[in-house]
């Protein structure tokens, strides 16, 4: 265990916890349902879907290894399609904050990188470090670092620049289902079917804070601003965190079953879920209330918000083969 803690050291910057007691929010919260703007097609069934940086392209992931990015910047819609051709399946995808590059991982242990240029998707390198199927992968807030999650019990962080291994972690008991950077990438946080939520300083290689949602466990997480960690649960209930308070400050209970995804819209308090139930959920944080629904024809597997909030991805609206695109309606307060 020493071994793994010193091998986490590797941001130089420490992380103080803020003594402070009083919460700030935004004057910011979206009311308004999005409006149905288009549709895309896929050959199976999305799985993943992330939005290319500041780009006015969607990049999604189906369950027969098929990569899809689709561009509507100019007037007629493209899509450009790349197939993994292996044996193992891809179970998800990121992608950085200019858009240039995708990251993949699969049911194998390896992790791929991907290079979007002049409407071509390619694979650059592959690589291994996980002995048991990654589950999920993310980029650091500025980009130079990749972190994985694994069925091993363990997330890990890459170097993009080199892709070589940095660090790894082994404090959860059970698969690690999501990690994600926080605080300028001085904080990862990580959720595990062992029903902790994990908060680490890159510094030390400590972990800091835990939070217990036993028996239920966290499948999806979001992070927001300073302090709040959002986490979409296995029994279908959202909950929310606070760095400082040190306890759930808010919780709600509109799903009726696994929750897939969650997010916070970049620029207003507002949160969205989606789950196994066909349902889309949205949450207004600051006023703590569920604001509505929108129905789908099956389980949403996943979905995405535009870092502008003005464009919201999901699946399975109308077909399992399908993308459905919104426009968001956001008023100020």
């Amino acid at each position: 265990m020493a071994s793994d803690i010193e091998c986490l050291k590797w941001n130089t910057t420490s992380f103080k916890p803020s003594n402070g007691n009083v919460l700030d929010y935004t004057e910011y919260t979206l009311a308004l349902k999005p409006s149905h703007w288009l549709n895309l097609k896929t050959k199976g069934h999305t799985t993943k879907l992330s939005y290319l940086g500041l780009t006015q392209r969607l990049v999604s992931l189906d369950n027969l290894n098929n990569l899809y990015v689709y561009d509507w910047s100019k007037a007629d819609l493209k899509t450009i399609k790349s197939r993994y051709e292996h044996n193992s399946r891809l179970t998800s995808l990121a992608s950085n904050y200019s858009g240039n590059h995708i990251v993949t991982c699969s049911d194998n242990g390896k992790i791929q990188l991907w290079n979007f240029k002049f409407s071509c998707l390619k694979m650059l390198t592959e690589f291994r470090g996980h002995y048991q199927c990654v589950r999920n992968v993310e980029y650091s807030v500025d980009n130079n670092y990749l972190i994985s999650c694994s069925n091993d019990k363990t997330f890990k962080i890459w170097d993009c620049h080199s892709n070589k291994f940095v660090a790894s972690n082994m404090f959860h008991r059970n698969w690690v289902n999501v990690a994600k950077f926080f605080k300028q990438d001085k904080l990862v946080v990580s959720c595990s079917r062992d029903s902790y939520i994990q908060v680490f300083d890159c510094c030390s290689g400590k972990c800091v804070i835990k939070y217990n949602l036993s028996p239920d466990f966290a499948e999806s997480l979001s992070l927001k601003e300073e302090f709040s960690i959002a986490v979409g649960t296995k029994l279908g209930s959202i909950q929310i965190f606070d760095l400082r308070a040190l306890k759930v400050l808010q919780k709600y209970s509109e799903h009726t079953s696994q929750v897939n995804c969650v997010q916070y819209q970049y620029r207003t308090p507002c949160l969205v879920s989606v789950s196994k139930d066909k349902k889309l959920n949205v949450y207004d944080t600051d006023e703590g209330r569920f604001l509505y629904s929108i129905d789908h024809f099956s389980e949403i597997k996943s979905m995405n918000i535009s870092s502008d909030d003005k464009l919201l991805a999901t699946t399975s609206f109308h077909f399992d083969n399908e993308i459905s695109l919104w426009k968001t309606e956001t008023l100020k307060i």
